[in-house]
């Protein structure tokens, strides 16, 4: 059997799988553990289906406020006074050298770590 006559055997076997899964009107979940499928290979091969055109997706129902007959609120914001600055955040670098030595070092900036990586780009 070449490549080509098995791919389009696969097709049509999940094909075949996924109109029972849509007749069935079951979860593909549970339609897959009735027919001793893994989930994964429905999803997958549901998804490989739609991309080459051989299954068209559903749109899924609208779940929107509107479409169920409610009028949507308007966004409300709050406002919010800041009062004190943030701590700065405590950097904790661990250097493990070539030499076998190991250092831990607290640190509060950005800028504290780019001069000990300076200082150690010019050591020997």
């Amino acid at each position: 059997m070449s490549k080509q006559d098995d791919r389009a055997q696969k097709i049509t076997e999940w094909m075949m799988h996924l109109r029972g899964w849509k007749d069935s009107g079951k979860s593909l979940a549970a339609y897959a553990k009735d027919h001793g499928l893994a989930l994964w290979a429905m999803y997958h091969w549901r998804g490989v289906l739609i991309r080459e055109g051989h299954w068209h997706q559903e749109p899924k129902p609208q779940s929107s406020a509107k479409a169920r007959g409610l009028s949507p609120l308007a966004p409300r914001f709050a406002k919010v006074a800041i009062t004190e600055s943030c701590p700065p955040t405590l950097l904790i670098v661990r250097l493990h050298l070539a030499n076998g030595r190991r250092a831990e070092i607290d640190l509060t900036s950005v800028d504290q770590l780019e001069a000990i990586i300076g200082a150690l780009e010019r050591q020997p």
